[in-house]
């Protein structure tokens, strides 16, 4: 049986995804003028990771359902890997390169949102 937040996690996923793939060809469409390499790998970054969370959401809607118990493993390592992001991101950020600062800008966005995304999910399925 398929847990029932499974489903709001699949659609919130793929929202996601949508949301920084737009913004990104958005942010790549209409470029700044200052700080270009910054903003631009900025940009490029986020749409890597929607197209990557797009694609983990679509999986999630054509594959066979998790069971609760094997959802909170998940949840629980990408939580651990989602405090691997942030700190990848302040490394980067840390950096003199203007691609290397713009990268770790993203990391550190969708890092961010990741940790909280999975761990609303996660207590939602400790709660269950």
């Amino acid at each position: 049986m398929e847990p029932p937040i499974l489903l709001s996690l699949t659609i919130g996923l793929i929202a996601w995804a949508f949301l920084s793939l737009g913004a990104a060809v958005a942010g790549l469409y209409f470029p700044t003028k200052k700080d270009l390499e910054l903003w631009r790998a900025f940009w490029f970054m986020n749409g890597i990771w929607g197209l990557i969370d797009g694609i983990i959401g679509w999986a999630n809607l054509l594959t066979t359902p998790a069971t609760l118990d094997f959802l909170a493993k998940v949840l629980a390592i990408n939580t651990f890997l989602d405090f691997i992001y942030i700190t990848a991101g302040l490394v980067l950020v840390a950096l003199k390169k203007p691609i290397l600062k713009g990268f770790g800008f993203a990391v550190l966005l969708q890092g961010g949102f990741l940790l909280v995304f999975d761990s609303i999910f996660l207590y939602f399925c400790y709660r269950s």
